[in-house]
């Protein structure tokens, strides 16, 4: 592929940009630090739903519930990108991580070993684990060790990217 194949899409308004594009053609957003990407409808078709455990490179992939004891963090300016995270695993952006976030528009900003999920009776939590940057659940920031409840359709930031929390039967605890 040459790179005139490669371009940034606009997180906001889903807008295809140049890939040398800082601001959006669409709605001026800053997209100076979105990933260039191959154009929609060139790229291989995506990795399988579920990835085997030992295969933490395949975890990235977009996931549908499968009702098992898992949260789905779905980014919100593309919800078919769906990350499955089952109960005690950590989300981030490396191998370090249970499931990595590698394909969100800001994976840069994410700590190597980011946030924790666990579930405790029906509550889901969440726990900022990384030694740098920050979560933040409905808008506020943590940095800390807190455990943070979750509701269904909580917004949960990874620093940068931001997900809607889905729970097991897609409702509140």
């Amino acid at each position: 592929m040459n790179n005139l194949n490669f371009v940034r899409y606009c997180p906001h308004c889903g807008a295809e940009n140049p890939r040398q594009a800082a601001f959006c053609v669409k709605d001026g957003e800053d997209i100076s630090m979105v990933t260039v990407e191959p154009r929609r409808g060139q790229e291989a078709p995506p990795a399988p739903a579920r990835a085997p455990a030992s295969d933490a490179a395949a975890a990235c992939a977009p996931t549908a519930p499968t009702g098992r004891d898992e949260v789905i963090l779905e980014l919100v300016s593309d919800p078919r990108l769906r990350f499955a995270v089952g109960n005690g695993q950590v989300v981030g952006r490396t191998a370090d991580a249970d499931v990595q976030l590698q394909r969100t528009p800001k994976a840069d900003y994410v700590s190597s070993r980011m946030a924790r999920f666990w579930r405790r009776g029906k509550r889901w939590y969440v726990q900022h684990v990384g030694d740098t940057n920050f979560i933040k659940v409905d808008g506020e920031k943590y940095s800390g060790d807190e455990e943070i409840p979750l509701e269904g359709g909580a917004l949960v930031a990874l620093p940068l990217d931001v997900f809607r929390v889905v729970l097991p039967g897609g409702g509140a605890p």
